[in-house]
């Protein structure tokens, strides 16, 4: 068990138990979603500190993933962590090219338009198939489309998104 834990990432959540013998649904964030399978341990928030958790099996199922958690043999036991977020360390995450990035580096940086208009800051992202889309909070939500016609530059030292993306564009 850990009680501080540097930048932490929430790669998924846990659903609801699964069967008699302590197995339990996740919600995957990672693509794929399978992906999240591949981290241990989790890092789990409970009573105010970070928990190491480890699963000890799992089993992909059509539409979800379902986990044995080494510390949980009945659905009880288990159920206890319904709803709870998955997290990872940073660390943990694979190294990315220069024009990759996670979601998660992006939530927080101001977005910054082509004509120098600050439009908001991002709060989410969303997956619709065909490509992410930012979500922006400012004087109004922009969904703005996370493709190269219009993300003309990710700045992270400076905490910015500039885009093509007209101020009138909601």
């Amino acid at each position: 068990m850990t009680s501080s834990v540097s930048s932490p990432v929430m790669v998924g959540r846990f659903g609801r138990a699964f069967g008699v013998l302590g197995w339990i649904k996740i919600i995957s964030f990672t693509t794929p979603r399978e992906n999240i399978l591949d981290f241990q341990p989790w890092l789990i928030r409970k009573n105010d500190q970070w928990e190491e958790l480890y699963f000890e099996s799992s089993k992909s199922r059509v539409g979800s993933i379902i986990v044995k958690l080494a510390s949980c043999n009945s659905p009880e036991e288990v159920s206890s962590f319904t709803n709870i977020d998955i997290n990872i360390l940073r660390e943990q995450l694979p190294k990315l090219s220069n024009d990759e990035y996670y979601w998660d580096d992006l939530i927080g940086l101001e977005v910054i338009n082509t004509d120098g208009v600050k439009l908001g800051v991002v709060q989410s992202l969303l997956a619709t198939g065909s490509n992410d889309v930012l979500v922006v909070m400012g004087d109004s939500k922009r969904l703005i489309p996370y493709v190269s016609s219009v993300i003309v530059n990710v700045d992270l030292p400076n905490k910015s998104i500039h885009v093509d993306w007209g101020e009138d564009f909601l």
